[in-house]
C-alpha cells in the first residue's frame, strides 16, 4: 500500500495562520491544520459535524474524513522525523490530535491505534523493520497493536497468544480481540508468550508470506461507531526471526513503555471532544432567548459555562504538561503519564456533562445544535477513560509509582527547571524515540507536586490565589504521609490517595502553568480569574470547597465569548481557527458584566 506523503509545511510565523504562532512554534502545525480542514460546523468541509453524525448513524467509516486527514498530512506526523516523517515532538502532536477531535474522535483514535502499533518501532525495531513501517505508514496504512485479548483483559501477563519457535522463526497461534483497526491494518505489532518470556514480533500482512491470518468481525459499540474495533485470529501463522522487535522475553516492558505515549496522547481526543461540545453549548445559550434575555445572562446558565469551561482548562494544562513531559522529562512518564490518563478524560467528561445541563432538552435531539452532534460527542468521549486502560489501571499504577518512592531512603532531588517543563509553545529539543527509551519507574522525583512550595511562595501578590495553593500543598503533605506508611498496601486507601495525587498534580499543573506561561500565551491566560475558578474545582473534587468565586466564573464567560467571537480555539493557547460557520450567522450578543 503506497501513496503520497505530507506536503512540505509553511515555516512557522508564515501563512494564514501566522498570528496563532508568533513565538509558539510547538503550535503551528496544528494552527495550520486548523485552517487547512476549515470549520467543523460548515456541513460542506470534508470533517464537519454533520458528515460526522451521518457516517455514525451508519456505523459506517467516515472516509471523507479520513481522506481531508490524509490530504492534510496527519499520517506522516505519526512517523519521526529521522524515519522520513514529519513527528518532531509530542507538544505538537497532542495539539494535532485535539484539532482532528474537534471534528471527528473516530478519526484521531484511527490514527492513534496506528501510532500504538509503530511506538515499539521506532523505539525498538531494527532499521529494516523501521523501513518498511515507515513506508506503510506514510503509504497510508492502518496499523494495529496486538495486545489486547478478551480473556486477559488488562492482565498482560494473561495473554494466552502463543509464539512457539521453529527452524528459521515461530508459529503465532491467538486471537486479539477489541483492537484499533483490526480489520483493516496493513501491519500489527504482537504481543506473545514465547521463550523466555513474552515477546513482541512485527506482522507485515500485506507480505504474501504470511499466512493463518483471519479478520474478525468488527465489534458493535455505542461510541465511536465508525471506528474500526475488531481483531484478528493467527492459527500456524508462521514469521522469521526477523519479526521478533527488539530483546527476545522483553513484550511486556516494551508495551509498559508504549503505553507511556498513547495515554498521554488520548488526552487530545478528549480535549478536542470537550471543545466542541462546550462550543455547541455557548452558542445555544447566546441564541437562546428566555424571560426576555439570552440564556447566559441567567446565573445558573452563566455558572455551568465558567465550571466547564474550567474543567476544560484544567484537562489541558495537565495534557500539556504530560505531552511536554514525553519531550523534556520522559524519565517521569511512567508516573505523569498515569496521571494525565486519570485526569484529563474524567475532566472532559465533567465539562461536557455541564454543557449537557447548558443544552437541556436540546443535548437529545439529532438535529439543531451544532448539527445533532453533541450525542454522538457523548458517547465518543465515554471511551477515553477506558482506552489504554481503565481508571483503575491508572490508579494502580500511581500508587505503585509512589509507594515505590516512598521506600526510598532519601527522597529523590528534583532536575528539571519548571521553565522547561512549562514552556509551552517553546520548541523543545526532544530526543529520537531510540536515544531516549521509556523508563519502568519515575525515578522518585516529582517537580510538578514537589515545586508547590516555590509555586505558594511566588503568589504573595495574589493572596486569594495563595490560599488556594496553600490548601492543594496541604492535601500534598498529607497524602505523602498515607503513601509513607501504606506502604505497598492494595487496599481501598491506597487507591484513594493515588486519586488525591492525581488531583494535586492536575492542580499543581494549572499553578505552574500561570506562573510560567501567563504573560506568553495571551489574555486570558494572563487573567488569575481562569485559575481562581479551575483551582476550586480541583479543590471541590478533594473534599476541600473554597466557595465560589462569582466575578471569576463572569470574567471566565467573557472570554470564553470572545474566543468564540474572534474564531480562536477555546484554550489558553491563542489558537486561530478557520472562519468560524454560523448558521444564523455570528452571534455577538452583549454580555452582562
Amino acid at each position: 500500500m503506497t501513496g503520497p506523503t505530507a506536503p512540505p509545511e509553511a515555516a512557522p510565523g508564515t501563512g494564514p495562520a501566522a498570528a496563532a504562532e508568533d513565538g509558539l512554534p510547538s503550535f503551528a502545525p496544528a494552527a495550520r491544520l486548523e485552517q487547512e480542514l476549515g470549520c467543523p460546523f460548515d456541513p460542506d468541509t470534508g470533517m464537519s459535524l454533520a458528515r460526522g453524525v451521518r457516517a455514525d448513524d451508519r456505523e459506517a467509516e467516515p472516509t471523507e474524513a479520513y481522506e481531508a486527514a490524509w490530504a492534510a498530512g496527519l499520517h506522516a506526523r505519526l512517523v519521526p522525523a529521522e524515519e522520513g516523517g514529519s513527528l518532531t515532538s509530542f507538544e505538537s502532536l497532542l495539539a494535532l490530535v485535539r484539532a482532528a477531535s474537534r471534528r471527528d474522535a473516530a478519526v484521531s483514535v484511527g490514527l492513534g491505534s496506528t501510532l500504538l502499533a509503530t511506538l515499539p518501532v521506532w523505539i525498538w525495531g531494527e532499521e529494516a523493520q523501521r523501513r518498511r513501517v515507515a513506508e506503510l505508514a506514510l503509504g497510508r496504512a492502518w496499523g494495529t497493536a496486538g495486545i489486547s485479548e478478551e480473556a486477559a483483559g488488562s492482565d498482560l501477563l494473561a495473554t494466552g497468544t502463543r509464539a512457539v519457535p521453529v527452524d528459521g522463526g515461530y508459529l503465532l497461534n491467538g486471537e486479539k480481540w477489541l483492537v484499533g483497526n483490526g480489520r483493516r491494518s496493513s501491519f500489527a505489532t504482537v504481543l506473545a508468550a514465547s521463550e523466555p518470556s513474552f515477546g513482541l514480533f512485527l506482522l507485515d500482512f500485506e507480505d504474501p508470506a504470511v499466512t493463518g491470518v483471519r479478520r474478525l468481525a468488527k465489534v458493535p459499540t455505542h461510541g465511536l461507531r465508525g471506528h474500526d474495533l475488531s481483531g484478528f485470529a493467527l492459527s500456524g501463522c508462521r514469521v522469521g526471526e526477523e519479526a521478533v522487535i527488539g530483546r527476545r522475553g522483553r513484550g511486556i516492558e516494551m508495551v509498559s513503555g508504549m503505553l507511556q505515549f498513547t495515554r498521554t496522547l488520548v488526552g487530545g481526543s478528549a480535549l478536542g471532544s470537550a471543545d466542541t461540545a462546550l462550543r455547541i453549548a455557548l452558542r445555544h445559550a447566546r441564541g437562546r432567548i428566555l424571560y426576555g434575555a439570552p440564556a447566559t445572562h441567567l446565573a445558573p446558565v452563566r455558572g455551568l459555562l465558567a465550571r466547564g469551561f474550567a474543567d476544560l482548562l484544567v484537562a489541558e494544562c495537565t495534557a500539556l504538561a504530560a505531552a511536554r513531559g514525553l519531550d523534556v522529562a520522559r524519565q517521569r512518564m511512567p508516573l505523569w503519564s498515569a496521571v494525565a490518563k486519570y485526569v484529563v478524560p474524567q475532566f472532559a467528561v465533567d465539562s461536557v456533562a455541564a454543557c449537557g445541563e447548558v443544552l437541556s432538552a436540546r443535548a437529545y435531539l439529532r438535529e439543531g445544535a451544532g448539527a445533532g452532534a453533541f450525542q454522538k460527542i457523548v458517547r465518543d468521549l465515554a471511551i477515553t477513560p477506558v482506552f489504554e486502560g481503565t481508571q483503575l489501571v491508572q490508579l494502580d499504577t500511581v500508587r505503585a509509582q509512589l509507594a515505590s518512592a516512598a521506600r526510598r531512603r532519601s527522597p529523590a532531588r528534583a532536575e528539571l527547571p519548571l521553565p522547561l517543563l512549562f514552556g509551552f509553545g517553546e520548541e523543545p529539543a526532544s530526543p529520537s524515540l531510540r536515544a531516549q527509551r521509556p523508563a519502568l519507574t519515575h525515578g522518585g522525583a516529582d517537580e510538578v507536586t514537589g515545586c508547590l512550595d516555590e509555586a505558594v511562595d511566588a503568589l504573595h501578590e495574589e493572596p486569594r490565589l495563595a490560599a488556594l495553593a496553600h490548601t492543594l500543598r496541604t492535601v500534598r503533605d498529607q497524602v505523602r504521609a498515607e503513601f509513607a506508611a501504606l506502604g505497598t498496601d492494595r487496599g481501598a486507601p491506597a487507591y484513594e490517595a493515588a486519586r488525591r495525587h492525581c488531583l494535586v498534580h492536575a492542580g499543581a499543573c494549572c499553578l505552574h502553568t500561570w506562573l510560567q506561561r501567563r504573560r506568553a500565551l495571551g489574555p486570558l491566560a494572563a487573567d488569575p480569574a481562569w485559575l481562581s475558578v479551575a483551582l476550586r474545582r480541583v479543590l471541590e473534587r478533594l473534599g476541600r470547597p473554597a466557595g465560589a468565586d462569582l466575578e471569576a466564573e463572569d470574567r471566565l464567560v467573557r472570554h470564553l465569548t470572545e474566543l468564540d467571537d474572534d474564531d480562536r480555539a477555546l484554550s489558553l493557547i491563542p489558537l486561530r481557527l478557520a472562519p468560524q460557520h454560523r448558521e444564523a450567522g455570528p452571534v455577538r450578543t452583549k454580555e452582562r458584566p
